[in-house]
C-alpha cells in the first residue's frame, strides 16, 4: 500500500464507514464498524423522507457503538447520486468521499468469494474499499462552478449533436451533389449552409445564374467569396453525377438538416456567452487565462468539471480526477509500458488535451517542453501531449493557489 493510501487508512481507522449503492428509486446503505463487523443493509427511498430516515439511522448506529466520526462513500455514476450527495455534504458530522465504480466491480469476488452482484452487496463493497483507502475526496460543484458544469455538459451534448447532423448532411449532399464537397470542404460553414438552405440541389444552382449566385455568395460570406466560387459551383452543378432518384425526400432532408445545424450552432454560441459571463464571477479566472493558449470556453469547462481549485490540497487530486494518472502492468522481467488510467472525467481530459494542442504550437507557452519531450526524449506526440496536459493542470492549480498570473518561473516550478 502506497503512502497516500496508508494515510487515508489511518485517517478513518476509528470511524464508522458507510457505503451507499445508488439507484433510481431505492438506495442501499451498509455500515462497516471499527471492529470489522457490518450492519445489515438499510434501504431508503430517493426522496426527502428517505434521506431523513438515513440520517436517523446514522444517529442510532453512532450511539450504539459510541462513535462520532462517520465517513460516507458512494459511486458518482449517472446523475441519481447528486441529490443525496448534496444533502449529505450539507449535513454536519459527515465526511463524504467517492469510490471508483470500476473498483467496486473488480472487488465483488474479494468481498464474499462470489461473482454475484446485488445492491446490498455493492454497498458493503464500497464500505470495504473505503476502509482500504481506495477512495477520493468528493468535491461537489457549488455556486458558479455548478453553473459552469451544467453549461459545459450541455455544450458538449450540443457539439455531439452537431457532429451527428453534420454527418447526415454530408451523406445526403454526397448523393445529390457529390462535387459540392470539393468546393466547400467545411460543409457546416455559414456560407455553405446559406447556399444549401436557399438552393439545396444542383438544378437550382444552375438556374440561379452566375450574377445572382455571385451576389448571394458575396453577401453570405461577407465579401470573402463571390464570382469565382459561384462559377465553380455552377460548373460543377451542370455536370454533376449526383443521383436524381428520391430527390424530393433528399431535398427535404437537406433543408431540415441545415436548419437544425444552424439552430445547434446558435445554441452553442449562446451557451458560450453564458459560460463567459459565469467565468467573470470567479476571482482567479483571469489569472488562469494569463497562460497563452487557454481560451475562456476551455477554462470554463475545466473549472466546471473539476470544481473550485481552492478545495483541493494538491494538483495530483485534479490529475487523478481527470484520469490522467499513470499505471503499468509489469511482471518478472517484463517491464510494462505506462499508460493513463482514463478513470476520471472524460470531458475534463478532452478539454485539457485540446488546450495542450494549442499551447504547443509555435510560440505557445509549452512549445519548448513539447519539443524536449518529442525530439530530445523521443516520446510519441500523443504521449507528449498527455504530459503537457498534466503540466497545464499543475500550473493552473499553482496560479489559483497563489493568486498570481502566469510567469515562466511558475511554469518551471510546476513542471
Amino acid at each position: 500500500m502506497n503512502n497516500s493510501k496508508s494515510q487515508k487508512t489511518r485517517f478513518i481507522k476509528n470511524e464508522i464507514i458507510v457505503g451507499i449503492d445508488i439507484a433510481k428509486h431505492i438506495h442501499y446503505a451498509r455500515i462497516l464498524f471499527p471492529d470489522g463487523s457490518e450492519s445489515p443493509p438499510f434501504s431508503f427511498n430517493n426522496n426527502k423522507e428517505g434521506f431523513d430516515a438515513l440520517v436517523g439511522w446514522f444517529g442510532f448506529q453512532k450511539n450504539k457503538c459510541q462513535q462520532e466520526s462517520i465517513t460516507i462513500g458512494l459511486e458518482s455514476t449517472g446523475h441519481y447520486w447528486e441529490a443525496l450527495a448534496f444533502f449529505l455534504d450539507s449535513t454536519p458530522g459527515i465526511r463524504l468521499v467517492q469510490v471508483n465504480p470500476k473498483h467496486v466491480k473488480k472487488t465483488k469476488e474479494l468481498y464474499d468469494n462470489s461473482p454475484g452482484k446485488t445492491d446490498q452487496k455493492d454497498a458493503g463493497i464500497i464500505a470495504m474499499l473505503i476502509s482500504m483507502g481506495r477512495y477520493q475526496r468528493l468535491v461537489l460543484p457549488r455556486g458558479h462552478f455548478a453553473e459552469l458544469r451544467s453549461y459545459a455538459k450541455l455544450r458538449e451534448q450540443k457539439v455531439v449533436e452537431l457532429g451527428v447532423q453534420r454527418n447526415i448532411l454530408h451523406s445526403v449532399v454526397d448523393r445529390v451533389f457529390p462535387e459540392y464537397g470539393d468546393i466547400f470542404n467545411k460543409i457546416e460553414s455559414k456560407t455553405s449552409l446559406a447556399i444549401l438552405k436557399k438552393y439545396i440541389v444542383p438544378e437550382r444552382i444552375v438556374r440561379a445564374g452566375l450574377k445572382r449566385l455571385s451576389t448571394f455568395i458575396r453577401k453570405a460570406s461577407r465579401g470573402q467569396h463571390s464570382a469565382e466560387r459561384a462559377k465553380m459551383l455552377i460548373e460543377a452543378a451542370s455536370i454533376t453525377i449526383g443521383t436524381k432518384e428520391g430527390l424530393e425526400a433528399r431535398t427535404f432532408i437537406i433543408g431540415r438538416t441545415v436548419e437544425t445545424i444552424e439552430r445547434i450552432q446558435e445554441d452553442i454560441a449562446v451557451i458560450g456567452d453564458k459560460m463567459n459571463a459565469v467565468l467573470h464571477n470567479i476571482p482567479y479566472a483571469n489569472k488562469l487565462q494569463s497562460i497563452p493558449g487557454i481560451g475562456s470556453i476551455s477554462l470554463a469547462v475545466i473549472l466546471g468539471e473539476s470544481g473550485d481549485f481552492g478545495r483541493y490540497k494538491r494538483a495530483g487530486e485534479i490529475i487523478k480526477l481527470a484520469g490522467l494518472n499513470l499505471f503499468e502492468i509489469s511482471s518478472g522481467k517484463h517491464q510494462g509500458r505506462r499508460h493513463i488510467t482514463k478513470r476520471g472525467r472524460s470531458l475534463l481530459r478532452k478539454s485539457l488535451f485540446f488546450v495542450a494542442l494549442r499551447t504547443v504550437k509555435t510560440g505557445g507557452a509549452f512549445r519548448e517542453d513539447y519539443l524536449r519531450l518529442t525530439e530530445t526524449n523521443q516520446m510519441q506526440k500523443t504521449k507528449a501531449l498527455i504530459v503537457i496536459s498534466k503540466k497545464i493542470l499543475r500550473v493552473l492549480f499553482a496560479l489559483a493557489r497563489d493568486g498570481v498570473e502566469y510567469k515562466q518561473s511558475i511554469l518551471q516550478l510546476a513542471a
